[in-house]
């Protein structure tokens, strides 16, 4: 027993700083967790500090690679956290470059990738729910030790991933134009629009594929290896998008199209990527291929179970999202440009958010798999302050150079410029709320509570967004702005009700 149960902590990625025969020998824990638990006993457990400093002084633990029993809280939060910073804030930029890129094409261009993005977006709602569920249960059968039960999860997430992006494809095929016509665009935007819509859907085939492979490797304590596949991904899409919709280099001049088929070409590369990556690499998850691909319902139905309130969540915020964009749509192309454009400098300062909410669902997921509630809420805890005075910090940057930015992406149209500005300064103030949102939102995820996440995020998007939308820019005629004002009206009370639920604490006793 002692050599499988350190065979099974060499793949889990713990090192312990100490241990002796006597604990390694004891029976196993309930629920499957052997019991080097005993081995992350605290001072106060001990009954004697002066104990416990000299196995941590002659024990340098590395910081690589997630470690429950020997690392801080600090240090498991920055080991996941940092590759994912690195993932999103290049991911966001080449976002920002692409949308510079569709700017030099005109309003219509960006309108048109805006649009269609958004409706994809609800495709993406379906895949939620594999995504979310996959994570967190990853997350706490890793944590438990029981690295069978997670590769099988993995298994089972793959086959309904790669069926939900072929039909996702077939349906964006169908009906794009459709589609554009329901969010009020106008023709020629239509026009792109059709055409960048076909080769965004046949990205989702290769994407959700690539994401449930992500979600897993996240949920086992390594986002390294998603970050090093979507520095790649995100590389080929800015080089394809820089020679396709210009037509550089002998290439066609393809516009907004040409966009499309650069997404599709990298995320298809990014795929076969990641999947050399997880099954050659040293991780919990490197065996996934060798057991049954047979559908197994009880292993999905955990997946479900957790994920399904996720998928419902997205849904629901996409559906509020849509009468959102329609609003905006309304307002003439210039607006809607000026709305995109501000979004994705915005998300360049939700990387730090959704990097710490990521790394909260695995450690909150990880830590209540290995049994300690104390240290799962903590996580949490110190997620939140790090992210929150690290967005604070970004919209300070926002508001002070809105307008420089804005000229980045469209530097000849003053109306974009002048409403793009506007609303970069309102979002501003928003930063550290959307911090709050993201961390407690992931901490809950991670521990399986979605359901409250769900009611939370669609309650508030349905009664505060989009009534004070059409109330702001309907009634008081504020145009785009009030949008942008309901916008962060929602945020803010979002914020407040995931501190309350959070603080009730009925999370820690939710088995997954």
């Amino acid at each position: 027993m002692e050599n499988r149960s350190e065979e099974s902590r060499q793949d889990v990625g713990v090192e312990h700083t100490s241990s002796s025969s006597d604990e390694l020998n004891r029976p196993a824990a309930a629920g499957g967790v052997a019991t080097a638990q005993a081995q992350v006993r605290t001072p106060k457990e001990s009954g004697d500090s002066r104990e416990q400093e000299p196995s941590r002084s002659l024990a340098r633990p590395r910081r690589r690679a997630l470690d429950l029993a020997g690392h801080t809280i600090e240090q498991n939060l920055w080991i996941l956290a940092g590759p994912l910073i690195a993932e999103r804030l290049l991911q966001s930029t080449v976002d920002a470059a692409d949308m510079a890129m569709v700017g030099r094409v005109g309003a219509a261009a960006v309108a048109a990738v805006g649009l269609s993005n958004q409706i994809s977006m609800i495709a993406t709602g379906f895949f939620d729910a594999i995504r979310v569920g996959t994570t967190s249960v990853i997350a706490r059968r890793v944590g438990a030790g029981r690295l069978d039960e997670a590769q099988k999860t993995l298994r089972q997430s793959l086959l309904i991933a790669a069926c939900l992006g072929f039909v996702s494809f077939l349906m964006f095929s169908v009906f794009s134009a459709a589609s554009l016509r329901m969010m009020g665009a106008e023709p020629d935007v239509i026009a792109m629009g059709v055409r960048y819509f076909f080769w965004k859907g046949l990205s989702l085939c290769f994407e959700y594929v690539t994401m449930t492979f992500a979600a897993g490797l996240r949920g086992s304590g390594h986002t390294d290896l998603p970050m090093y596949v979507g520095m790649v991904v995100n590389l080929l899409n800015l080089c394809g998008n820089y020679v396709l919709i210009n037509g550089r280099y002998g290439f066609p001049r393809l516009e907004a199209e040409g966009a499309g088929l650069s997404t599709a070409f990298a995320r298809f590369v990014g795929m076969v990527l990641i999947i050399y990556l997880i099954s050659n690499k040293h991780n919990p998850l490197k065996g996934w291929f060798r057991g049954s691909f047979k559908p197994d319902s009880e292993a999905l139905g955990r997946v479900l179970q957790i994920g399904l309130p996720a998928s419902g969540e997205r849904l629901t915020l996409r559906g509020a999202q849509i009468l959102y964009t329609r609003a905006i749509a309304g307002l003439g192309t210039n607006a809607y440009a000026a709305h995109q454009i501000a979004l994705r400098i915005e998300s360049i300062s939700l990387t730090i958010g959704f990097s710490f909410g990521a790394a909260t669902t695995t450690l909150v997921g990880q830590y209540l798999g290995f049994g300690d509630q104390e240290k799962a809420e903590l996580a949490a805890r110190k997620a939140q302050k790090i992210a929150s005075l690290a967005m604070g910090c970004a919209g300070v940057g926002l508001f002070l150079g809105a307008p420089g930015l804005v000229r980045l992406f469209i530097p000849d149209n003053t109306a974009v410029t002048q409403m793009g500005s506007t609303v970069l300064r309102i979002v501003a103030i928003a930063q550290p709320f959307m911090a709050i949102n993201h961390v407690l939102a992931g901490g809950l995820r991670g521990a399986g509570d979605t359901k409250w996440v769900m009611y939370i995020t669609g309650g508030s998007a349905w009664a505060v967004r989009v009534a004070l939308t059409y109330l702001f820019v309907e009634t008081f005629g504020l145009g785009l702005p009030g949008a942008w004002y309901a916008m962060v009206t929602d945020l803010i009370a979002r914020s407040m009700m995931f501190r309350w639920r959070f603080g009730t604490g009925h999370w820690k006793h939710i088995r997954v």
